[in-house]
């Protein structure tokens, strides 16, 4: 199989380095959606054959420090056909859960989802105990 020319498996690697940000590569991998011995040979540039757009578009979706799906793809050295084949994909309507929605999300805005649901739920708790306590004196009353 001929060598492709394109794939700059540096610049790959050090594309994945900033996508990962603070997070371990097991928990980047895991993240992803995507094995962590596939993400360590990429990081470690051992992976001879560049990843497919598939596994590109989940680790941009993921990623940390602004690194984008067209750096990602010249790295890889996909063409433009490249890069439209993954728009298409991810232009295709499907229906998509709200957890679906959830997990697409990069890591820092799921945490910003995380911290609001756990307002949301004290203060449903407090309004729970707070109405608890206006029912029991009327109930003495009675």
């Amino acid at each position: 199989m001929a060598e492709n020319t394109h794939w700059n498996k540096k610049v790959f690697a050090i594309l994945l380095e900033r996508a990962k940000g603070v997070r371990s590569w097991r928990q980047f991998a895991a993240e992803c959606g995507i094995s962590y011995v596939q993400m360590r040979k990429l990081a470690s540039m051992s992976q001879e054959n560049p990843p497919r757009p598939k596994l590109i578009r989940k680790v941009t979706d993921n990623a940390f420090n602004d690194v984008d799906l067209e750096d990602l793809l010249f790295a890889a050295g996909m063409s433009n056909s490249g890069r439209q084949r993954v728009r298409k994909q991810a232009e295709q309507p499907q229906e998509e859960t709200a957890y679906d929605r959830f997990r697409a999300l990069p890591a820092r805005d799921r945490r910003i989802v995380e911290e609001y649901i756990d307002f949301l739920t004290q203060k449903r708790l407090s309004q729970t105990a707070a109405s608890k306590q206006q029912k029991k004196p009327n109930q003495k009353k009675q």
